[in-house]
């Protein structure tokens, strides 16, 4: 308990600051049950009192004053806050390009992968019965696209599902609604 005391008045002592040229009072005040208090007038009647005189700290030498500062130049206006962030992001979509450079887009990964004869891709396969019924495998290159530009093609697939919507016939009206349907809730969840 003892060293409890000699170290809260330590702390007490650093946390007062630096010496001068004053004495004080400290006085170590312990009530019936043990606890110790430090504090600088006299304890109340039943502590027991302990006293040390100890320097009074002093406040330190002011900082010279600073020179004025120069005037801080105009800044360019902020740009508006940014608006509430959308709740979901749109779904992934893909851009997928064929070999021969026919671009097309999915919400799917689908590289569409499929056997092409030798004579589309370019092979001379005359006179070659083996050559003429063969064919090579090939993928289109699909990327997905990140939101922004996933945005702007869900909003032009948008026009297109409204206008197929628009001019359906009967056995297929009630499909491209409901894509139209589908694609707007999209656009106005993750695309505004």
């Amino acid at each position: 308990m003892r060293r409890f005391i000699q170290a809260s008045l330590a702390i007490f002592l650093f946390a007062v600051g630096p010496a001068a040229t004053q004495d004080i009072t400290v006085y170590r005040c312990q009530d019936a049950s043990g606890r110790a208090m430090l504090q600088d007038e006299p304890c109340a009647a039943g502590q027991t009192q302990t006293m040390r005189q100890m320097t009074r700290p002093q406040d330190p030498v002011p900082k010279p004053a600073a020179s004025p500062e120069p005037e801080p130049q105009a800044l360019p206006p902020e740009p508006p806050p940014p608006g509430p962030a959308l709740p979901y992001p749109p779904p992934p979509l893909f851009q997928c390009t064929d070999y021969d450079g026919e671009v097309r887009f999915s919400e799917d990964y689908d590289p569409n992968t499929r056997c092409v004869p030798l004579s589309v891709l370019g092979y001379d396969v005359r006179g070659s019965a083996q050559g003429a019924a063969s064919c090579r495998w090939v993928s289109e290159s699909c990327l997905r696209l990140d939101d922004a530009s996933a945005c702007d093609q869900f909003k032009a697939r948008l026009k297109t599902a409204r206008s197929n919507a628009l001019h359906a016939f009967s056995d297929t009206a009630a499909f491209r609604k409901s894509e139209a349907i589908r694609i707007e809730r999209i656009v106005n969840e993750s695309c505004r």
